[in-house]
């Protein structure tokens, strides 16, 4: 008897050629594992290339696959909005199209499950990224234990697995989802893993993460979102 509905969620906008790659591993990890029932929700933000077309070819000959289409670009907080409206599991699983996380680490996320975390997150400890986007995400993690007094080794991550009881999609907008681990732990999440990954550079397409828009609006961002938050927005 199969245990805890698992779903394994990916927004995906102009991410064709990574999606090749990606999701035939993905597909592998979920078919061997017995323990739980799977659903790999992938949603397509109105891409303009073959993301759609890649995503129904793999999901004729897998059922567990499910697909979200969205009608105009709305970005990754209104995909992840999009599918907690539509859809109710015991965890789910955030991880971006862009092959930057390795799938191995889905499987040491999904092995950790049995624990019963509250929420799982992968930190990447080698990055392949620019010293100007490591800086940052090291100033984001110290404003964020500043203002949440609770010392995490990141708070930032793109693989990270959630109990769903502490997320629900009441007022997302904007960019949320870049702050679901905090959301989680302001609705009570206590039990916690951190494990350390390691950081693959992206082989296809262009980031559509902008270091200037970061520098720009990032802490006027998170304040807003704090103080929705404290206001019991998400509650």
């Amino acid at each position: 008897m199969l245990g805890k509905k698992i779903d394994i969620v990916i927004p995906a906008h102009n991410e064709d050629l990574n999606l090749k790659f990606l999701l035939p591993k993905i597909i592998r990890i979920i078919k061997l594992n017995k323990l739980y029932k799977f659903r790999l929700i992938l949603i397509d933000d109105n891409s303009t290339d073959e993301t759609s077309h890649v995503i129904k070819n793999f999901k004729k000959k897998n059922d567990f696959i499910k697909l979200i289409k969205n009608e105009r670009k709305s970005g990754q907080t209104i995909c992840y909005k999009k599918y907690l409206l539509k859809f109710n599991s015991d965890y789910f699983i955030r991880i971006d199209a862009d092959n930057q996380d390795n799938p191995k680490y889905l499987k040491k996320t999904i092995n950790l499950i049995k624990n019963n975390f509250d929420i799982i997150m992968g930190k990447r400890t080698i990055r392949k990224h620019s010293l100007s986007m490591i800086f940052l995400t090291f100033l984001y993690d110290n404003l964020i234990f500043f203002f949440i007094k609770k010392k995490l080794k990141t708070y930032s991550s793109s693989l990270v697995c959630f109990n769903r009881f502490f997320i629900s999609a009441q007022n997302l907008k904007f960019n949320d989802h870049r702050y679901l681990p905090l959301i989680a732990i302001n609705n009570g999440a206590k039990k916690i893993k951190i494990f350390n990954t390691i950081h693959q550079k992206r082989k296809f397409g262009k980031s559509k993460y902008k270091i200037i828009n970061k520098i720009l609006s990032g802490l006027p961002e998170f304040l807003f979102f704090y103080y929705r938050m404290r206001r019991g927005d998400f509650n």
